[in-house]
């Protein structure tokens, strides 16, 4: 064994020399506090079929969604714009961002899709709204990241390593160029259908705690019941009573991580008539009763998936 020379210890020494001392000896440093990705799911889609939702807990749920473009460019809906994503470009989709890829042209793709939870996303909010396109340098990190999946150096997949790789992936695509600007919001106001579906969002959005109905919505926008339910499937692919439904539960989760209030304060405001309904319906939805879900959370535990791509 190569014995350590006097100048690397002495280079150690001087290092360790400015190292602060500690507030507290027992409380220090913590994964939640760094880039920490988990309970990651990877998958891909080669089919523009799987790509419809089966219910709007796809479309809008509380998870983090990086979609990765590797062939056949289409248009991603994100909240109120459209994106034009070519190959070897990505949008990293935030919890309870409104989004949907409903305008692929050709019937086969290949997109690869990870789905994660982050307990600090600060350091990766430039990326919200923000889609990039991968250099040299993201291409390797992303390919090291599905190779330890696919192939893992260690026989078996090792966890800390798979979340080590998307971390950097994640804060290397800041650095990454972002998406040319005539493939920024490439529909026009004029885009009826768009323009309908972000107002009926922002309306759901706006009254979760209100027992709205789809005749309110068409009263409210200045349209018929009968327009509004056929515009929202064919661009969604799913009921607007659903999307009603899944909006208000989508919100409950987020208010069951991050707010004070107990169970039956969020169900109803969330618009559930009583907490039997709302934790049947939550259940329905997340394979999981509220509290449950709430108690996973605050343990750092792994919650379900919700919905399919």
């Amino acid at each position: 064994m190569k014995k350590t020379d006097s100048k690397t210890t002495q280079n150690l020494r001087r290092l360790v020399r400015e190292i602060p001392e500690p507030v507290s000896l027992f409380s220090g440093l913590t994964i939640q506090q760094s880039l920490a990705p988990e309970n990651i799911i990877f998958f891909q889609r080669t089919d523009t079929t799987l790509l419809k939702p089966e219910g709007v807990s796809v479309n809008f749920h509380h998870r983090f969604e990086l979609v990765t473009v590797l062939d056949t460019a289409a248009p991603a809906r994100i909240d109120r714009v459209t994106y034009d994503l070519h190959p070897g470009e990505c949008a990293l989709i935030f919890p309870n961002q409104f989004h949907h890829f409903m305008d692929v042209e050709r019937t086969s793709l290949d997109w690869l899709f990870i789905t994660f939870e982050l307990k600090s996303p600060e350091a990766i909010r430039s990326l919200h709204n923000s889609p990039r396109v991968l250099d040299t340098a993201g291409f390797d990190l992303l390919q090291a990241l599905v190779g330890e999946v696919v192939h893992p150096k260690a026989g078996a997949r090792d966890t800390l390593e798979i979340s080590y790789l998307l971390s950097r992936l994640l804060l290397h695509l800041r650095e990454c160029p972002n998406l040319p600007t005539d493939r920024r919001d490439i529909h026009s106001s004029d885009d009826v259908r768009d323009v309908i579906l972000e107002s009926i969002n922002k309306y759901v959005r706006a009254n979760l705690g209100r027992a709205v109905t789809i005749a309110n919505i068409a009263e409210e926008l200045g349209y018929s019941v009968s327009h509004l339910r056929a515009v929202f499937r064919d661009r969604l692919g799913v009921s607007l009573g659903k999307y009603m439904r899944e909006s208000r539960l989508s919100e409950a989760a987020q208010l069951l991580q991050k707010s004070d209030h107990n169970v039956s304060e969020i169900g109803e405001r969330c618009g559930f008539e009583s907490l039997y309904a709302f934790s049947r319906a939550f259940r329905k939805a997340y394979g999981i009763p509220p509290r449950t879900y709430r108690q996973l959370v605050q343990e750092g535990g792994a919650l379900p998936v919700s919905g399919k791509k």
